[in-house]
């Protein structure tokens, strides 16, 4: 009788269920088959979801917590966001077409006279908190768990400046290579609010490539206000390489550190979590009084 009821008991377990792959595209919706690569797909208000490979195709485990009614919402910089019914994914592979957003005309803006260089965030290099991924040989869930997580920090410009460009410092990396994408949030109630940045801006790591990382951000012509409050933050897109042992990708920061925050999440639209920390990463701009 104990046999035949731990039987019962196995088989009715949905934990021991393997669970169903999710699975879709991600179109430019003025093309019958052109992608939008690394998109982000999330489900709003949980850690679930991915981000699309460079050929606009995803994939993400369901799970007994996701439901037939949560949105999904998937998003790509320079698009409008679209939404589907989880159920929709559940049902069939989804096709999910992302229409432009119209392309205003670049801004030609001459620069104030007297300009005066200046750093916004963290130049040191140590520090006991680190953001990273573990680097586990041929664990290819591991790293796909970790796509499209973001993790950032606030900055506030003193004065109204130019952005030159991003600076974030790489402590460890056992990859080949390593793509992330660079975010900037405008910040409303204290939360990261709308983008500000007009096009995809990705940092590909190649070859264990460590130190400081360096961006040009001169192009895109970014400008902040006096007393404007950003957050400046970097998105797992992926991560190609199998090293040995267990080592891992991380950007140190100082910790705890009472006047200076930094936010988390596990995926595009889940909710935020907040840490008094400060990364290793900054910000050169020209400013002015």
């Amino acid at each position: 009788m104990r046999f035949i009821l731990l039987l019962l008991l196995i088989c009715s377990s949905p934990l021991l269920l393997p669970a169903q792959t999710l699975r879709g595209r991600v179109l430019h919706a003025d093309s019958a088959a052109a992608p939008v690569p690394f998109a982000s797909v999330g489900v709003k208000g949980k850690a679930a979801g991915t981000v699309a490979d460079a050929q606009g195709f995803f994939r993400f485990l369901d799970s007994p917590e996701l439901a037939a009614d949560d949105s999904v919402i998937v998003t790509g910089i320079g698009y409008r966001p679209a939404r589907l019914l989880l159920g929709q994914l559940r049902q069939a592979n989804a096709r999910v077409r992302l229409q432009p957003l119209p392309q205003a005309l670049p801004e030609v803006r001459v620069r104030h006279r007297q300009l005066r260089p200046q750093v916004l965030g963290r130049t040191g290099t140590s520090g006991v908190a680190h953001w990273g991924v573990n680097s586990i040989v041929k664990d290819s869930v591991r790293r796909r768990e970790k796509l499209g997580s973001e993790f950032g920090t606030f900055l506030t410009s003193p004065h109204n400046c130019y952005v030159d460009d991003f600076n974030v410092y790489v402590q460890s990396n056992p990859f080949r290579q390593v793509r992330l994408r660079l975010l900037f949030y405008a910040v409303h109630d204290k939360r990261p609010a709308e983008q500000l940045l007009p096009v995809d801006i990705q940092l590909v790591l190649t070859e264990q490539q460590r130190g400081w990382i360096k961006v040009d951000l001169k192009p895109y012509n970014l400008q902040l206000h006096k007393g404007q409050q950003v957050i400046v933050a970097l998105q797992w897109l992926d991560a190609v390489g199998e090293t040995p042992g267990y080592q891992s990708f991380d950007v140190p920061a100082a910790f705890p550190t009472p006047l200076h925050r930094v936010y988390t999440r596990d995926k595009s639209q889940a909710n935020w979590r907040f840490y008094p920390a400060r990364p290793s990463l900054y910000l050169n701009v020209q400013s002015w009084r």
